[in-house]
Parts: structure tokens; sequence; C-alpha cells
């Protein structure tokens, strides 16, 4: 059986030539080293902030003085961009791109507009943010990369969630290959791994971890698995069905 291959770690690489994702920033804190945010706008080929995400751009390159990451575009209702914010931005000339749908999220508009744009070289996101602060929302953004990347074999992208603790995403029926021990300057794979169920009951097997399981199954309410630790730099999982995977991140200043 063909195994689908992940590198998570490659986009804090110093020369990811060429850009294989874009970026979008969510209204949550940037709390990365200043320096893991460098090398991931040094390897994007395109960043849309979602409506409040630009206010938190905004703040980290005040904050950080000469520091100045840029952004391609701002997409949303804009109901939490603020004015000094938009003034930043279109000095800059970004583009602001209203969107008024009440029926999907300012995350679900930036992926659309991505998908759309014709200067966006690359279909990998990777979204910074999503999995703090309020429960709600993080559900909500769980659920939009499980409905956004429901084409077998990822043929519109994978979507990934990076933020402070780690990096998340969605494993679809069949084998994958993940490379779970990487390091660079400032930022590294941890190793505390998690394996969840989405909409079903699912199988899994798995090699390479601390605690390894063999056609186990595992649903919400049943058996789960959390708080596993990588064993082998490259680990293998068997899904029966979509599964939710992450992997902690070590970082320093």
């Amino acid at each position: 059986m063909n195994s689908t291959e992940w590198d998570p770690a490659e986009f804090f690489s110093g020369d990811l030539t060429p850009a294989k994702f874009a970026l979008v920033i969510l209204n949550c804190e940037l709390q990365l080293p200043i320096s893991v945010y460098r090398k991931l706008w040094s390897n994007a080929a395109y960043k849309v902030a979602a409506d409040g995400g630009a206010n938190r751009l905004h703040t980290l390159n005040v904050n950080n003085d000469p520091i100045s990451l840029d952004l391609d575009a701002i997409v949303g209702d804009l109901d939490s961009l603020q004015t000094d914010t938009r003034e930043y931005w279109s000095t800059k000339g970004v583009t602001i791109s209203y969107d008024s749908d009440q029926d999907t999220t300012d995350f679900v508009k930036s992926v659309h507009h991505l998908r759309c744009s014709q200067t966006q070289r690359s279909n990998n996101i990777v979204v910074l943010g999503g999995l703090s602060g309020r429960v709600d929302q993080a559900m909500s953004v769980l659920h939009q990369i499980y409905a956004l990347q429901k084409e077998p074999a990822y043929r519109s992208g994978r979507v990934y969630l990076l933020s402070s603790e780690a990096i998340t995403f969605i494993l679809q029926p069949g084998k994958h290959s993940i490379r779970a021990k990487k390091s660079f300057p400032n930022i590294a794979l941890g190793r505390n791994v998690g394996i969840i169920p989405l909409k079903d009951a699912t199988v899994i097997s798995t090699e390479g971890l601390e605690w390894d399981v063999h056609n186990w199954e595992t649903e919400i309410g049943g058996r789960i698995s959390t708080s596993n630790h990588v064993r082998e730099e490259i680990i293998t999982i068997q899904t029966s069905k979509d599964v939710l995977f992450t992997i902690d991140l070590d970082t320093s200043d």
C-alpha cells in the first residue's frame, strides 16, 4: 500500500524552495519566536490575514520594529479590523477584500480567496492560530479544516494548524509516514503526539511510537490516543477513517 508522506517541520527550514504553502493568519496571539515567523514568511508563497488577524500581525510588527512581516491580502467581513490597522496595511498596498457572507467564517473566506487567487502558487495552507482561546472557536476551526479536505488524496491541498504549542493536521484513510523528529534554530518537533478520531469510530495501527497499537478501535466517548511519545524519526499510522494528528513543538527565543 502506498504511503502518504508528511514532513510537518519543513515550513521552518531556512531555504524551502520553491515555496510550498500559503499562510492564513487568524485573530489569535502570535507567540512563536520572531525568528520562526521570519522563516515562515520567507518560505510562504502568499500571506492572507483573516479579518482581525491583520490586527495581530500589525501589533507584532510594531512591537518588534524594524521587523516588517508583509501581507498580500486581508479577507473577511472586516468587523474586527481596527482603523489604525486598516490604515497601516493600506499604505503598504495590501488588498482589503470585504465579504459580507454571514454563513461562512473569515477563515473559510480566506481559504476560498487563496484557492481562487491567480498569484497563489501553492495549494497547501498553514494556518496560524485557531486552537487557543475560546473552545467554540477552536472547535469551529477543527470542523473547517476537516470540511475543507474532503476530496481524496488532498487534491485541493493540505491544511495545517500551527500554534505556539503544536502543529496539527488531518490524516485521511490509508497509510501515512510522518517525519516526527526534526529541529531548526529556536524550534523543533516535540515528543508528544495525539491521534484523535473525528466523525466516526476508527481503527488505527501505529509504528514508531512509545505505545504502538495494532488494529485498535478509537472513537469519541471510547478510547482515544493522546499523550503518546515519538520513538522513531519516522512514524507510521494506518487509519480506516479520518483522524486528527497533532505533535507538540519545543520553542526557544
